[in-house]
């Protein structure tokens, strides 16, 4: 886990070429993460975070060849201390629950950023 001195190290997984640069460009500015990677599906996603063991991901839930709930079970297996958000632009309390049940800590609304994604991260990552 990171400690003060350091960034988050994070993977961004959006299979939208605006909302990963989007959400890349927003991590470089907030100037606590290191962008380690980037995926355009599920399956880069979880190839990617098993090369690189970030301290965080964030992934779109919908994506091709595996989606973000299924990146995040796989992940959530793989490498348990791994931190997992799930964007998207959809809402509700149910998809937020299968989110967690999928093994995501987290869901931030698109609509939510960058607020939603900040008080996700602060969560997260008390320490910083």
């Amino acid at each position: 886990m990171p400690s003060r001195d350091r960034r988050i190290r994070v993977i961004v997984a959006d299979d939208s070429p605006t909302a990963l640069a989007s959400i890349c460009h927003y991590l470089e500015f907030e100037g606590k993460f290191e962008i380690s990677g980037t995926a355009r599906d599920g399956e880069q996603l979880v190839a990617e975070a098993q090369r690189l063991v970030p301290d965080l991901v964030l992934s779109d839930l919908s994506m091709p060849r595996m989606n973000g709930l299924e990146a995040a079970t796989e992940l959530r297996r793989i490498l348990p201390e791994l931190r997992i958000l799930i964007i998207t632009q959809l809402s509700g309390l149910s998809l937020r629950d299968e989110c967690l049940r999928c093994g995501a800590d987290g869901l931030v609304e698109k609509g939510q950023m960058p607020e939603k994604l900040s008080e996700e991260v602060s969560r997260l990552f008390p320490e910083l």
